[in-house]
């Protein structure tokens, strides 16, 4: 199995949640580029970046096909190997994730986060995105994992950020991508997610032949914290039952 964060993330945010599979399952996290101790590859990170980058690790390591976990960005990773590298693959997990390309509206909102982190006002964004990736009912309970996150997200460089987020920006659509899909994918979706809305989500996303969707009825964007036992259940049944 490998694990793909998502943006303002590295490989650590996953540290308590793999905790919960089985010993005998190889378990690998990756600093995705512009993240953690990986560098910035240049001006734009895009999702096809990250697919190659994932698969130097894996030809490094000697693995020719995993179940690939991808969390938000990690999904869209995940998505490119899907389309450029299905070979490598034995399955996919859309963790608060989706196949559509950005918005208008969210391309204006990266926009705006591009100009704050240019003016050297990154923490910005941490102090106003991590919060808001935890359902606000129970934000409360996750106090320790949401200052984990923060510390995190601190870490990456401006560079790296900037570059994330031009990669978000202009990933393409990747939905016949997936639907046409010969390996299945696990969709894991957070009912309070504040980031993917719940109904575009479930209504537009066609998923390929042996896959299934599990809710997360209490969790917002960060499932693997808000939820963990129930979402590394729900992925360790479809690893054994396709």
């Amino acid at each position: 199995m490998v694990f793909l964060h998502g943006y303002l993330e590295s490989l650590n945010i996953w540290n308590s949640f793999i905790k919960g599979f089985p010993a005998g399952f190889r378990i690998i996290s990756i600093d995705l580029p512009g993240h953690g101790r990986s560098g910035v590859p240049g001006p734009v990170s895009t999702m096809d970046e990250m697919a190659r980058a994932t698969v130097r690790v894996l030809d490094h390591l000697g693995i020719q096909k995993s179940f690939v976990v991808g969390h938000s960005m990690g999904g869209y990773a995940a998505l490119a190997l899907l389309e450029h590298h299905s070979d490598r693959l034995g399955g996919i997990s859309l963790f608060h994730s989706h196949t559509l390309a950005d918005s208008t509206a969210v391309i204006e909102k990266r926009t705006r986060e591009i100009s704050i982190v240019e003016q050297g006002h990154s923490n910005l964004l941490v102090q106003q995105n991590i919060p808001n990736m935890f359902a606000e009912e129970t934000r409360n309970s996750f106090m320790e994992e949401l200052h984990y996150t923060q510390r995190i997200a601190r870490q990456t460089t401006d560079a790296g950020i900037v570059a994330a987020i031009r990669g978000l920006m202009a990933r393409p659509d990747r939905s016949a991508v997936l639907a046409s899909a010969r390996v299945p994918c696990l969709q894991i979706i957070g009912k309070k997610d504040k980031y993917i809305a719940f109904e575009e989500v479930s209504m537009q996303t066609v998923l390929p032949s042996g896959s299934a969707r599990l809710i997360l009825e209490h969790s917002g964007h960060m499932g693997f914290f808000e939820e963990k036992e129930l979402a590394a259940e729900g992925i360790l049944k479809f690893l054994i039952t396709t």
